[in-house]
């Protein structure tokens, strides 16, 4: 690839940070959850596991969501800048209790009233996603840096 194969990736980030914040946060969002699903399904066909393997599906996805969110938000949503290592770490701090929540939640829908594990991903997600969307900024994306974090960026 090419030196100019990347300029496209930033005349995108540069369009897209003229819409205002909060839409943005919404929009990036509802793409990772596109993504997510996607993953989730993946995760859930080659998934050996058979009692409990959508609450297990649904924690891997999960877990390997945190990591793809944080990116696609600190490069799309937000305009200051943390540093990545401490941020992704904070994310996950953050997201492991999401996680227990979701994963309980998740247990209990498909194991013991029965919901079908689509429903239930669905269900799930609405929750994690609605503290994600009021904590997210102000737990995981603020920080001031220093100079030693600005070398890690």
């Amino acid at each position: 690839m090419g030196k100019d194969s990347h300029k496209g990736c930033f005349i995108v980030r540069k369009i897209f940070l003229r819409v205002p914040e909060r839409l943005r946060m919404v929009l990036v969002a509802i793409g990772g959850a596109g993504i997510g699903w996607l993953t989730y399904e993946l995760i859930y066909l080659i998934n050996p596991v058979t009692k409990g393997r959508a609450t297990s599906s649904w924690l891997l996805h999960f877990t390997i969501g945190v990591a793809r969110q944080h990116g696609l938000h600190r490069w799309l949503t937000f305009t200051e800048k943390t540093a990545y290592w401490r941020g992704l770490g904070k994310a996950y701090v953050f997201y492991s209790a999401a996680a227990m929540g979701g994963g309980i939640a998740n247990y209990i829908l498909t194991e013991v009233f029965h919901v079908n594990h689509h429903l239930a991903w669905v269900i799930c997600l609405g929750i994690t996603a609605t503290l994600s969307l009021l904590f997210l900024k102000k737990i995981v994306f603020t920080e001031k840096q220093t100079e030693r974090d600005l070398s890690l960026v």
